[in-house]
């Protein structure tokens, strides 16, 4: 490994991905500001990879920040214009690991990282979204992975994403997002998709605060008028 690899410039990283996820339409506000969640996703990663001492640090942190800059090579007419209603969203959606592979490539030989650096990150990349059984034998370094993307979005990041969908499209109201909160998504589904015991552990402590917070507005908003 050469000097790169053992010490990354994560912050000059995060600044490349940034500079990209900052040129795009959707991805750099609101429910989908890729600049906030590639920075949840490396922060929970962190907090994973201290319980796997054998596991490949470096290579997991570096994969957090880039595992989503395919992203910005979407068609996002087809994922938030008219298109969206024919179907063809989840199937845009799905092609961002795959695009990410090359723009993360260049990134890291950009920033002077061995080919085998390249290439073990890259993996993680490519299978970032391959959770549940759409993929036997994970090695740990993307069990590890994978369940860091899931849990960066709960807690604080789950309170706060309905409201900014309201926010981005009209139709959904401040109670729509607190019913939807409530009623409209089901963690024991997304749960299941962890790999690691202490991730579950993690999970079950993010999903309580996450319900507190929502109990807690549920309560500042009780009025006879509803």
């Amino acid at each position: 490994m050469n000097k790169a690899d053992i010490h990354p410039d994560y912050r000059k990283m995060y600044s490349i991905v940034k500079s990209l996820f900052l040129k795009t339409k959707h991805f750099c506000h609101g429910p989908y500001d890729e600049t906030f969640y590639s920075l949840m996703v490396y922060e929970t990663a962190k907090k994973l990879i201290m319980h796997f001492p054998e596991c490949h640090k470096t290579e997991i942190l570096v994969a957090a920040i880039l595992h989503d800059v395919g992203k910005t090579e979407l068609d996002s007419e087809k994922i938030f214009g008219g298109c969206a209603k024919l179907g063809t969203a989840d199937d845009e959606w799905d092609k961002h690991p795959a695009l990410g592979v090359p723009i993360a490539e260049k990134i890291m030989r950009k920033l002077n990282h061995s080919d085998e650096f390249i290439e073990r990150v890259c993996f993680l990349i490519a299978n970032h979204a391959k959770r549940g059984g759409k993929m036997k034998d994970k090695p740990l370094d993307l069990q590890i992975f994978q369940d860091a993307d899931l849990l960066a979005d709960w807690g604080f990041p789950g309170f706060l994403r309905p409201f900014l969908y309201c926010g981005k499209f009209s139709h959904q109201s401040i109670f729509g997002a607190i019913e939807f909160s409530l009623h409209g998504w089901d963690p024991a589904k997304d749960t299941a998709l962890i790999n690691l015991d202490v991730s579950r552990k993690m999970a079950k402590k993010k999903l309580e605060l996450q319900g507190k917070l929502m109990k807690k507005l549920c309560k500042e908003v009780e009025s006879d008028l509803l």
